[in-house]
């Protein structure tokens, strides 16, 4: 499908997917986090999709192009990939900020819900071995 020609319409139903696909995954988290992850899942959707639509652009016309304006020549910079290259870290930031309300994995094995860096059993591993 050609992302760079979608219509609006097209795209909002892809962005509602998104939106859906999100939601699923974060269907683990308690109520009150969900209504913080609302405004998340609707941004990064909406990037997700922009971003598809930017890489399609990207991919057709590549990173830079032969600009002509009468006489005059140049290469320029894609405007697609200097919108790509801005939207990509605000939308790994935001993808950060919404995995971050998932539960950790080792929550409630321990009691204390706190992540392991891993030190504490490297540390029991080494007593016992020594």
């Amino acid at each position: 499908m050609k992302m760079a020609k979608l219509s609006k319409k097209k795209q909002e139903e892809l962005i509602d997917i998104e939106v859906k696909r999100l939601e699923s995954i974060m269907s683990s988290i308690s109520e009150e986090k969900r209504e913080l992850a609302k405004g998340l899942i609707q941004r990064i959707s909406f990037m997700t999709i922009t971003l598809e639509i930017l890489e399609d652009s990207i991919k057709t016309k590549g990173p830079t192009y032969l600009f002509k304006n009468g006489s005059q020549q140049m290469i320029v910079e894609n405007p697609a990939q200097k919108s790509y290259n801005a939207m990509i870290n605000r939308y790994t930031t935001a993808f950060d900020k919404l995995m971050s309300l998932l539960p950790k994995k080792n929550e409630g094995e321990d009691g204390d819900g706190e992540d392991s860096d891993g030190f504490d059993e490297f540390v029991n591993e080494r007593d016992a071995d020594g």
